[in-house]
């Protein structure tokens, strides 16, 4: 690929670094990110119910992500090949929307609960 290419693909791109000091600077609470609120346990389907969300957790992440433009990362140079050959190739084509669906999809199919949950906190 060519360095114009390269930019325009992975421009805006932070590092970790810059990554990690966003996330401290948007008051994010150390309870919000301890490694027990974020273990696999926590995030199980079984553990992912109305009667055992952390509504305080919920509340601080919808809050924050309505309130701030909120990006996620995804580092993975199969999924960049496929979507900048999709973006090179189909007229209209959008990345970010196509991988939003995607990722949305994806969540309501394994997380049914917790994206009912928040988008009934959003519409608050």
């Amino acid at each position: 690929m060519s360095g114009d290419l390269m930019d325009s693909v992975f421009g805006d791109i932070k590092t970790k670094t810059e990554k990690a000091e966003v996330l401290s600077k948007e008051g994010l609470s150390d309870e919000t990110l301890s490694d027990e609120t974020l273990s696999d346990e926590t995030l199980s389907d079984e553990t992912l119910s109305d009667e055992t969300l952390d509504i305080k957790v919920l509340d601080e992440v919808v809050g924050v992500a309505t309130t701030k433009r909120r990006m996620i990362g995804i580092w993975s140079p199969e999924i960049a090949a496929a979507m900048q050959y999709l973006k090179s190739t189909t007229p209209r084509f959008s990345i970010s929307k196509t991988a939003a669906q995607w990722i949305t999809e994806g969540l309501e199919r394994d997380h049914p609960d917790l994206i009912a949950k928040i988008r009934e906190e959003m519409r608050r």
